[in-house]
């Protein structure tokens, strides 16, 4: 009989777990706390009729990437941004279009020069050594040598907060040692409907599926001839030949005890690797007035504004005690159909508990003022701004409040971190002697942590791992639920 495997989640990662398996005839049950596939990827239809992606919208293009193949075959369009930015100071002025632009380049200069580092030199790098640190460092030494000016400097410093949106929290706080094991790339304009769906279409077929169903331990038992106990919270018991937790990183820093026999060198890695705090905030008007004042919506496509940063907004009476950096991107960058009048921004760390906890449970028009007082010191400093173009629409997210998203979005890695190679390693590898295994983008490849190509070659590779042992071993038999 096939062996009957349980996978814990049915995000990207669980989805593709679950294919491969399935594939080779195996039973899967896919146990889902959520009514609804795709975990940490989701869309909302609050800001019009095309709707937006609320958790990931970005695609990773290092090495082979299955999600581009998987974009490509249903015809969901990818973006790359082209490096156009609007600069506001801490005054509430605008910085001159080339020096903003100029200023840019140079960030992505020394993020390019701080990878290299990282990698070349991480034994060599303290732990307590900060990309910021690194941002300074540089700065001051391209000062010295008469490459930058001191206002260059400034802004540099200044715009490299911009990192923050990648990894969901402070670049203060990004681990320089281990800076290697981040990366970016480019946008999806639609949404992660089409490839979501393509990854499920299997699961969905042939799989045993249980949503609304959380799971509340995973344990191995001795004797049985399905070694692997999951519990629900319906009080069920189900016995499995082996199990694959894809829950996200968040989620397992806070139910480490749901698993009694998890090794204590994966307990170690679990609270040592970070979990990032990314929040989104779309704001929509009634038309694109920040390209160069211009109401009519005509932009050469050359000039379009695809970033907005502010340095330090002056004026932030409304529930922003800490004048805290943001930066955003344009919709109207996008080529059409997909051009809206949107700007998203990000928000991370303090700045995204701050916002989340604040609206947390306000609704409607008492929401929407929160949002409109918190953000239009930002969004009333850029070019052509008049209170006739005031917001039509909000929409914000709140990851941080989400218990099954474990409060926050997707690893990272923070300063104080010692091993962080081996802490993903260790989780990686997970239990193979007690039938129990981890996925998801906190197991991924190196060069996919904390991104969705990730996940789904984590939870490939864990499928194929089980696979390879059950050939390796004297057959199976399949395990029934009690």
């Amino acid at each position: 009989m096939a062996p009957h495997i349980c996978i814990i989640g049915a995000g990207v990662s669980g989805l593709r777990c679950a294919t491969v398996l399935l594939e080779q005839s195996y039973n899967v049950t896919i146990i889902e706390a959520r009514n609804r596939i795709g975990g940490r990827i989701a869309q909302s239809g609050q800001m019009g009729p095309l709707e937006v992606d609320i958790g990931a919208n970005w695609v990773h293009s290092t090495g082979h990437n299955p999600i581009i193949e998987l974009a490509k075959e249903t015809g969901t369009p990818l973006h790359l941004w082209k490096e156009n930015t609007l600069l506001v100071d801490g005054e509430g002025q605008l910085i001159p279009s080339p020096e903003a632009n100029r200023a840019l380049k140079q960030v992505w200069e020394i993020l390019d020069l701080a990878s290299e580092n990282s990698k070349s030199q991480g034994d060599d790098i303290h732990p307590a050594a900060s990309l910021y640190s690194f941002f300074e460092s540089s700065c001051v030494s391209a000062v010295q040598r008469g490459d930058m000016t001191e206002r260059e400097g400034e802004l540099v410093l200044g715009m490299s907060q911009m990192w923050g949106a990648y990894v969901g929290d402070g670049v203060e706080l990004q681990s320089l040692k281990f800076f290697y094991l981040e990366d970016y790339d480019c946008f999806i304009p639609t949404n992660y409907q089409k490839i979501i769906a393509r990854i499920a279409t299997v699961p969905l077929a042939q799989g045993n599926m249980q949503f609304n169903t959380l799971m509340t331990s995973v344990e191995h038992r001795m004797g049985e001839t399905c070694p692997v106990c999951v519990t629900t919270s319906d009080g069920k018991a189900q016995y499995f030949d082996d199990v694959v937790i894809t829950t996200p990183l968040g989620w397992l820093k806070q139910h480490k005890k749901s698993i009694p026999q998890l090794h204590p060198r994966i307990t170690s890695a679990i609270d040592s690797i970070s979990f990032g705090r990314l929040e989104k905030v779309l704001i929509e008007f009634p038309t694109a007035y920040w390209e160069n004042g211009s109401t009519d919506g005509q932009t050469e496509s050359d000039d379009v504004v695809s970033f907005v940063h502010w340095l330090s907004p002056v004026d932030t009476s409304h529930g922003n005690p800490r004048h805290w950096r943001l930066e955003c991107v344009s919709f109207h960058a996008f080529e059409a159909p997909y051009r809206r009048n949107i700007l998203l921004f990000y928000t991370f760390g303090d700045c995204s508990a701050h916002i989340t906890s604040s609206i947390r449970g306000l609704e409607g028009p008492s929401r929407n003022e929160w949002l409109q007082g918190f953000f239009k010191p930002y969004y009333s400093t850029l070019p052509g701004y008049a209170e006739i173009y005031a917001p039509t629409r909000f929409l914000a997210t709140e990851w941080c409040n989400d218990d099954f998203a474990g409060n926050g979005c997707y690893s990272n890695f923070q300063v104080g971190m010692t091993d962080a190679a081996h802490d993903v390693e260790a989780i990686r590898h997970g239990m193979p002697e007690q039938h129990i295994y981890f996925a998801g983008e906190h197991t991924a490849p190196f060069d996919g942590l904390g991104t969705v190509a990730g996940a789904y070659t984590s939870g490939e590779n864990v499928a194929r791992r089980i696979i390879e042992s059950k050939q390796s071993a004297n057959g199976s038999i399949n395990c029934k639920a009690n």
